[in-house]
């Protein structure tokens, strides 16, 4: 039997077993942990601890700030340092989170900037935890009345231009207003704001970008502080709109010449032969002719000049930048000089007249015809060097009336008449003759 109860107990103890060493380590933390606690209790019952970033709560439900409508302007949230005492057992493994730091608003009643007192606390009840300090012990916070107002949009992009041969007619804002949030006293120091975009582009069409930033400022252009406001949405577009140059060349048209008239013999001048404008349409050619308005070559004499406003000349996709407004047409006729004539029905000759019609000219002369001209030409013109002629192409009623007669002369082709002239016509219907009757009559 003795036997026995040895070799169990040698069993027991034998070295090397899991469970005997399962058990001791399980005995040593037991040991390690009463020991620790005796000497917090006999050796160190109270300690100093510090707590760092400690976050603070900030809010407002509740406060007579919140029933006056008041808000905090710009508040951000913060954190603390706080050195603690207590029992060691108790506090020594606190960290931020067994800690609770709120904001002090019993003394926000109105409007105003408050130096407010942080308040730090231990989040569990039944600890004894005494607070030392508290780094920063108070944060500043400004309360107002909060309200909302919209204000146009500007922008700024002063690394943004147009390739060569284009040119950058106006830069667009999408949105062009945008509501901003703020104190009251803060929103009355906008002025304006504008929206900054600073990367660098050159280019050929009209592109859309992001601005970089808002920038407010107040009526003497000093900027303000942007975490002052709130904004419903803070992406502002920028369009840049870019025109094509266009070189428009001027031409005169000149009109009512007679036939075979030499128009590149009139003396006229331009004030301006052409002018840089800029069209939306960028597939526009750089250069375009564009005929100034029409010049009726019976008003051109001498001391006249003519005159066409840009403008007129444009289409709704062109904008005249050059600040010239319009442009005249002016003769130099110090060489030329004008001649009275007068036309008899003999000179005067019927041009496409109706078929089955008599024609008859009711004037029996034209006076006081004016030929202008270069001076050498005139001192040698004569009556037999004219040509008038009524065109009748439009008759096809009986009757009365008064047509243009066109004047030239066929020997001269670089002279003119001034002014109109007219002549009566009667048409009728044709009579038979008396042997056309005796030969109808035979017939039948």
């Amino acid at each position: 039997m003795e036997k026995t109860i040895e070799k169990k107990n040698r069993h027991i103890c034998r070295k090397g077993d899991p469970l005997s060493d399962f058990v001791l380590k399980i005995l040593a933390v037991i040991i390690a942990v009463i020991i620790w606690f005796s000497l917090s209790i006999t050796q160190y019952p109270t300690v100093n601890k510090t707590i760092t970033q400690v976050p603070v709560d900030f809010s407002m439900s509740g406060t007579t700030a919140e029933s006056k409508g008041l808000s905090a302007i710009g508040y951000q949230d913060i954190t603390v340092d706080v050195e603690i005492q207590g029992m060691n057992y108790e506090i020594g493994t606190y960290t931020e989170n067994d800690l609770t730091a709120t904001v002090n608003l019993d003394s926000v009643t109105k409007e105003g900037t408050y130096d407010l007192e942080i308040s730090v606390k231990s989040s569990h009840t039944t600890d004894q935890c005494t607070i030392i300090s508290v780094t920063p012990d108070t944060v500043e916070v400004q309360f107002d009345f909060i309200e909302t107002t919209s204000i146009p949009v500007t922008s700024v992009a002063p690394n943004v231009s147009a390739e060569e041969g284009y040119t950058l007619m106006e830069t667009s804002v999408s949105p062009s207003e945008i509501e901003i949030e703020g104190a009251e006293n803060d929103l009355e120091e906008i002025d304006k704001v504008v929206a900054v975009y600073n990367n660098t582009m050159t280019i050929a069409e009209d592109t859309t970008v992001t601005a970089d930033s808002l920038v407010f400022y107040d009526a003497d252009d000093n900027i303000l502080d942007s975490s002052a406001y709130t904004l419903e949405d803070d992406d502002v577009d920028l369009t840049f709109v870019v025109y094509k140059k266009v070189t428009a060349m001027f031409e005169v048209d000149f009109t009512d010449t007679p036939p075979g008239f030499d128009v590149d013999s009139l003396p006229y001048t331009l004030s301006q032969e052409s002018l840089q404008i800029i069209s939306s349409q960028l597939d526009d050619p750089a250069e375009k002719t564009v005929k100034l308005n029409s010049i009726a070559l019976y008003e051109v004499t001498r001391g006249k000049t003519f005159i066409t406003q840009v403008d007129s000349l444009l289409s709704a996709s062109e904008v005249n930048q050059s600040g010239v407004e319009q442009i005249e047409v002016s003769f130099d006729f110090s060489d030329y000089d004008q001649k009275t004539f007068t036309l008899t029905e003999d000179d005067i000759t019927f041009v496409n007249s109706p078929s089955g019609k008599t024609v008859t000219l009711d004037n029996e002369q034209i006076s006081n015809v004016t030929i202008f001209g270069p001076s050498d030409v005139i001192d040698e013109m004569e009556d037999s060097d004219l040509t008038a002629e009524i065109d009748l192409s439009d008759v096809s009623v009986n009757g009365s009336a008064s047509y243009e007669v066109v004047i030239y002369s066929k020997r001269y082709n670089n002279v003119w008449n001034i002014g109109t002239r007219e002549a009566v016509v009667t048409v009728a219907d044709e009579v038979e003759s008396e042997d056309d009757s005796d030969e109808s009559s035979e017939s039948e």
